[in-house]
């Protein structure tokens, strides 16, 4: 019995595997790995699973792949340089007293607007003008004392030390009484220039000593922000150029102004150029020591054609788009040639016509010729400073088609019907072969950028 017993054992395993085999492969397929672990002619499909793209030929389904599309649109693009920097005013003065005494009065506050010229306070009036009086009743008295040295002079009783001495003591007079009027007139400062006083730090009653800051004040119009831009981003730039102001890097703008000054050199610790900008209108929404963000426009480029950058595809030397086919149910890969771009937008400078729908979700999962779901249909989102919409006429947007090159005018053509992959779509609809008969429309366009 006990020789009997592994046997016994071994047949009990063995007939347990062959159940466990046939409720897994009820067709009697034991071979997983045959066919790739799902079985061809299947018609369920999951691109990216563990199934196939595509079943066998005839017998098996394309994905629909559900995406997003919008239309490319005609504006025009204002190249930019952005930069950020703290929003100063034209000047700022911080007024110190040249006198020593008292504060009698304090004819402002924090915030008011003065006029150039006007007295912002009084110190120690009293005593510095009889200070002036005394310096005025010395120089009277010299004046008389080198009155009396000439009259002797002419009589010979005098001599010419003496008379010397009374010259030179009213020169000093003289001197005593100017410097006393210019103290008392210290007593009383005023307002070099237009402006807002922005601090106050004297209080009546209180005593200060030269030196001492008595107000700061400013003027405000206009206000400048000082950019530093790398060299290589300042090739462009020129004296005048239109300049937009944000509170925000994608906020509305909130003032206009333009390009001041471009410094001749070059920081050797930045390697950066400071470019001054100036805003005439931005005080009313701002106050200076604001962070703010400028972009200065360079250049301006009429009629281009926008797609937004998510549906723009660029790796191994190649630049492409989906564009959804007429039916609206087919996808087709098309090459172009891309120009100006900023975070948002690119420019197309050939491949695609106005009006054209391509993807710009889903890109991940598409082929050339799929079949696609579409789900939803945005509009191109843009910067208003920098594209600007153009809502054309059919006749003008004609005009603007026969402006591009003959080859982004080229159709896809026979490319079109075959099929195949990387066909342009013309820009008329019209199909134009060139002096090869081939129909390649070679070549490149001119960036935007």
């Amino acid at each position: 019995m006990k020789r009997w017993t592994p046997r016994l054992i071994g047949a009990a395993c063995l007939l347990v595997i062959g159940w466990f085999a046939h409720g897994l492969y009820p067709d009697g397929d034991s071979n997983p790995s045959r066919d790739g672990g799902m079985r061809r002619g299947s018609t369920t499909n999951y691109r990216g699973g563990f199934g196939f793209g595509y079943g066998e030929e005839g017998s098996g389904e394309r994905t629909v792949v559900p995406v997003e599309v919008t239309s490319s649109m005609l504006a025009v693009i204002r190249e930019r340089i952005r930069g950020s920097g703290i929003l100063e005013p034209e000047r700022q003065v911080n007024l110190l007293s040249r006198v020593e005494g008292s504060v009698d009065s304090v004819a402002v506050e924090e915030g008011q607007l003065v006029k150039k010229g006007k007295v912002l306070c009084a110190i120690d009036r009293e005593e510095l003008r009889i200070s002036e009086q005394v310096a005025r009743i010395e120089k009277e008295q010299a004046e008389a004392g080198l009155a009396r040295m000439e009259g002797l002079a002419k009589t010979r009783a005098g001599t010419t030390k003496e008379l010397d001495d009374a010259q030179f003591a009213l020169r000093k007079a003289e001197a005593s009484h100017a410097r006393a009027l210019i103290d008392l007139g210290h007593s009383q400062p005023k307002a070099l220039f237009d402006g807002i006083i922005i601090r106050r730090r004297i209080e009546p009653g209180q005593y200060v000593r030269v030196g001492d800051e008595l107000f700061a004040f400013a003027d405000f119009e206009p206000l400048r922000v000082r950019l530093h831009l790398p060299e290589s981003e300042i090739e462009n730039l020129e004296l005048g150029q239109f300049c937009a102001l944000r509170t925000e890097s994608d906020a509305p703008v909130v003032a206009e102004g333009t390009v001041e000054r471009i410094s001749p050199v070059v920081d050797r610790e930045s390697l950066t150029v400071e470019v001054l900008t100036s805003f005439p209108d931005a005080a009313v929404t701002l106050r200076p020591g604001s962070f703010v963000h400028v972009d200065i426009i360079t250049r301006i480029l009429e009629n281009r054609i926008v797609i937004p950058r998510a549906a723009f595809l660029s790796n191994d030397g190649r630049s492409r788009v989906f564009r959804l086919l007429e039916d609206g149910e087919t996808v087709q890969e098309i090459e172009v040639v891309s120009g100006y771009e900023n975070e948002s937008i690119i420019v197309i400078e050939e491949g695609l016509a106005l009006g054209d729908r391509v993807v710009v979700q889903g890109l991940e999962d598409l082929q050339d010729r799929d079949k696609v779901s579409v789900y939803r249909e945005i509009p191109v989102q843009v910067d208003s400073l920098t594209v600007e919409r153009l809502d054309s006429a059919p006749s003008e947007m004609e005009s603007v088609e026969r402006s591009r090159p003959n080859r982004a005018r080229r159709a896809g053509g026979e490319g079109a019907k075959n099929g195949s992959p990387g066909t342009r779509q013309g820009t008329t609809g019209v199909t134009e072969p060139d002096s090869s008969g081939t129909g390649d429309s070679g070549g490149s366009g001119t960036s935007g950028g």
